[in-house]
């Protein structure tokens, strides 16, 4: 009886510290702005940085000057060539690319896309890397790009200069140490950026990645008016559309409805005769500092098109540079939400399950 009793007490210890993170060392609490580190904040001259005001989230895109001195994106699309990334230049190409993960859901996109042999671009945050090192391990090694999405998600124009050199590089050490590899692109959540972070991202060797066709699936967890058969209905149209270049579509992994529709999504992409490539592949550029080269190799999905799903409604523009494009509020954050809950009730869990064992022992 004794040892049954020992062994009770021994399992719930074992699950509550297999809760800790796989990744060594000391890290950011998820999902709160990380603290700065005086050698990454070093890296950036900080006298050549744009002096943008900050803005509050609950402004961002909402009160925009009249002038748009600063090359806001979230006011009006703006963005510069010669750092922002918006669409594959060459015709055919199309770069899918995901969002917030890696997650759960995440895995099964991979078992997927292991089938179509389509490569994507993954743009994650830190603290799911931290949460799912392995899930990410898995996307590198199958020849998925990955870039940086900031560790907690913020509206990174209502940082500070040293709060977004701390999104990026913590997010990027994390990456770093979960797969060896160092992404040169990043992407502003929500598409939150101006000429302040811009020059950021470009002295720390980033490129900045936002999007020409936007699902806008990251509605669906808490809008209830939204039709998951949108997606598909967007890329029935999208790919019809005269163009004299690629596209660049924006979609998630966060939660399980979005990652499982673009098992739809995708088909329609290459049956219509597009190459699906990870964003460095389709501009011919590296996607890490180390001397990495992605297996791009893309073959036809084997599930058809449907024919009859709706497209967005107009009233809702998906359309990059659109002012009046929906805006999630703070306290919707994507990736602050689903995941850190997760978390929080496995560590409860664990938490209960040590008691009870420890009640059993006594």
């Amino acid at each position: 009886m004794k040892v049954t009793i020992s062994l009770c007490v021994f399992a719930s210890l074992l699950v509550t510290f297999t809760d800790a993170a796989a990744l060594t060392g000391k890290w950011p609490p998820l999902d709160q702005p990380p603290p700065p580190v005086k050698d990454w904040t070093a890296l950036v001259d900080l006298t050549k940085v744009p002096n943008a005001p900050l803005v509050k989230a609950a402004d961002v895109g909402v009160k925009c000057p009249d002038k748009n001195t600063f090359c806001n994106w979230s006011c009006n699309g703006c963005t510069k060539p010669d750092s922002d990334v918006i669409l594959c230049p060459t015709k055919g190409d199309w770069g899918i690319t995901f969002d917030d993960g890696p997650t759960e859901y995440t895995t099964g996109l991979l078992d997927f896309l292991d089938n179509t042999g389509d490569k994507v671009t993954f743009f994650v945050v830190g603290s799911r890397v931290y949460e799912n090192p392995e899930i990410l391990q898995r996307a590198a090694k199958a020849g998925h790009q990955i870039g940086i999405h900031t560790w907690s998600h913020p509206y990174l124009t209502s940082q500070s200069n040293e709060q977004i050199i701390a999104e990026f590089k913590w997010t990027e050490a994390a990456i770093k140490q979960a797969v060896g590899l160092t992404p040169k692109y990043v992407r502003p959540p929500y598409g939150d950026y101006d000429d302040r972070v811009r020059g950021i991202a470009t002295q720390l060797g980033y490129k900045v990645v936002i999007w020409d066709r936007n699902t806008n699936d990251w509605m669906s967890e808490d809008d209830k008016s939204y039709q998951l058969t949108w997606i598909e209905g967007n890329f029935t149209e999208w790919v019809k559309e005269p163009a004299t270049t690629g596209h660049i579509s924006l979609e998630h992994d966060l939660y399980k409805q979005t990652a499982e529709r673009a098992l739809i999504a995708l088909p329609i992409v290459t049956k219509a005769g597009f190459s699906i490539k990870p964003i460095s592949v389709c501009l011919g550029e590296n996607p890490y500092v180390e001397d990495v080269s992605l297996n791009t190799t893309t073959t036809t999905a084997p599930a058809p098109a449907p024919t009859a799903a709706p497209a967005y409604p107009s009233s809702i523009p998906y359309v990059v540079g659109e002012s009046t494009a929906a805006i999630p509020s703070a306290s919707s954050t994507p990736a602050t939400t689903s995941a850190a809950n997760t978390l929080n009730s496995a560590n409860l869990w664990s938490f209960v399950s040590f008691i009870v064992g420890s009640v059993m022992f006594i």
